[in-house]
């Protein structure tokens, strides 16, 4: 024992460093002092295939990518707690002020939860560790593209509404004949001087994250409490809702768009408006005047009515409209 304290151990020769049980330990300990891609090489590439399967890993794996992400759990829930905002995406953002941020990471790490099963198949504890991997999916997008200068608020020359410079996947088109003028001068053209956007990429991945914060809504209310932070996520719900319904003609539910690729067009353009209004975003623009004027696309004629002056992003084109 003595000798032990002074050199290394005498028996560390015959100790096995290789096995799963101590590779799980060598993962566990550089998770705890934040080396991320250690972790993620010791699991993926040294722990065997039925190791890596254990769920106990997975939610080691899952950590290690989330913090590779820019999510830090206690960071997040002090942040949530203590929100007095209603303006959901500008908190959400806010939340990564000063922090380097990778959203492909988080992208891997609500895989690996995902794999795990459904929102019944998983624990309470994978669930809201699914709904804060939400928030970090929306706060993280937005961050790398409209937030560079790292200051928890949006650049001023950078806009939700657009996709690119042009706007040419979101901008309104020519009017078809026999109008003379363009659709785009009635409603108007993306914004000059605008040179940070959000792709159609990101914004899926904001809409899914918002998604997987209503799925698991259960076990993040549980956590917080009742409070400003938990009645926002509700009304930002419910507006939500509210648009997309409008917007797609039917009813139709945010909460059920938990992955990019299940992201519609007309969520990604709500998500857009709602992210430009002054209820939750970055705007001035109103939530009520834009949904009232989706709800009434069909009437709309373009040679004697005028665009609402509360519409939200007035120059992005929106989904099914045929004028």
């Amino acid at each position: 024992m003595t000798a032990s304290c002074s050199s290394e151990n005498v028996l560390s020769d015959f100790a096995t460093k290789d096995s799963d049980e101590a590779l799980y330990i060598d993962a566990k300990k550089a998770l705890d002092e934040m080396e991320w891609d250690t972790t993620i090489d010791i699991i993926n590439n040294e722990l065997s295939a039925n190791y890596q399967g254990r769920r106990d890993v997975k939610l080691i794996l899952a950590s290690a990518y989330a913090g590779s992400c820019g999510l830090l759990f206690a960071n997040l829930i002090q942040g949530m707690t203590n929100n007095n905002s209603s303006q959901m995406f500008r908190y959400f953002m806010g939340i990564f002020a000063g922090q380097t941020v990778n959203p492909d990471s988080c992208e891997l790490a609500i895989s690996v939860l995902q794999g795990i099963g459904t929102v019944a198949q998983r624990s309470t504890k994978e669930n809201l560790f699914l709904a804060l991997l939400g928030v970090a999916r929306m706060g993280t997008n937005m961050a790398a593209n409209i937030d560079i200068d790292q200051d928890g608020d949006i650049d001023g020359d950078a806009t939700v509404c657009h996709e690119n410079a042009s706007g040419s996947l979101t901008q309104w088109p020519d009017a078809p004949a026999p109008f003379q003028s363009a659709i785009r001068d009635e409603f108007g053209h993306p914004p000059p001087g605008m040179t940070k956007y959000m792709s159609s990429t990101a914004m899926k991945r904001v809409a899914s994250g918002f998604g997987l914060v209503l799925e698991n809504f259960a076990a993040l209310s549980d956590t917080l409490g009742a409070g400003t932070s938990v009645d926002a996520i509700g009304d930002l719900s419910d507006d939500c809702d509210s648009a997309l319904s409008a917007i797609a003609g039917s009813a139709v539910s945010c909460a059920t768009m938990v992955t990019p690729a299940g992201v519609s067009d007309e969520m990604v353009y709500a998500m857009r408006f709602m992210m430009d209004s002054g209820d939750f975003g970055f705007g001035t623009c109103s939530i009520d005047d834009s949904v009232a004027f989706f709800g009434n696309l069909g009437s709309y004629d373009i040679v004697t009515d005028s665009p609402p002056p509360g519409l939200c992003c007035p120059s992005t084109r929106i989904p099914g409209a045929s004028f």
